[in-house]
């Protein structure tokens, strides 16, 4: 009897996490809250690397900074909670090291919060060519609170 009510207990406190909480396991939130000049001529507010994450509120825009090696896929995804409005505009732009190209995950006017689905998360791969400090620019009319985290992987030459 005593194996089952520890069971029950693992199982209640596993649904008490929130989606939140696994979304954000094994990885530190990072304050953004620097100005760090980029060759854009636009201020990041901090570097975020595959072991942190951002976190912050709708509506707004964000800058900030994600380093490759080389010729990266990278893929950051954005945890929607406390949804109140989807707004028209879900956008992520991330800027070679020069500035000079610009690869664009644009939610083109679609429901972002039909988009995320029951778990809240919508993807967003992007690609890039040169190795570096790339210039990110996070933005959308939403109303609601987000968690955002990226992986890169570097794309064999």
């Amino acid at each position: 009897m005593t194996g089952w009510i520890a069971l029950a207990f693992v199982l209640f406190g596993l649904g008490a996490c929130s989606n939140e909480s696994f979304f954000t396991l094994g990885r530190d939130r990072t304050v953004c809250e620097d100005s760090i000049p980029t060759a854009c001529g636009a201020t990041a507010r901090c570097v975020l690397d595959t072991s942190h994450y951002l976190d912050g509120d709708f509506p707004s825009a964000r800058r900030f900074i994600v380093r490759t090696m080389g010729e990266s896929d990278l893929k950051f995804e954005i945890y929607l909670d406390n949804r109140h409005a989807p707004g028209t505009s879900l956008r992520l732009e991330v800027s070679e090291p020069s500035c000079n190209e610009k690869a664009t995950f644009d939610s083109a006017g679609a429901d972002i919060f039909r988009e995320a689905g029951e778990d809240g998360i919508i993807a967003m791969p992007i690609h890039t060519t040169r190795p570096g400090d790339h210039l990110v620019e996070l933005s959308s009319d939403a109303y609601c609170s987000y968690v955002l985290r990226f992986n890169s992987a570097q794309t064999a030459p």
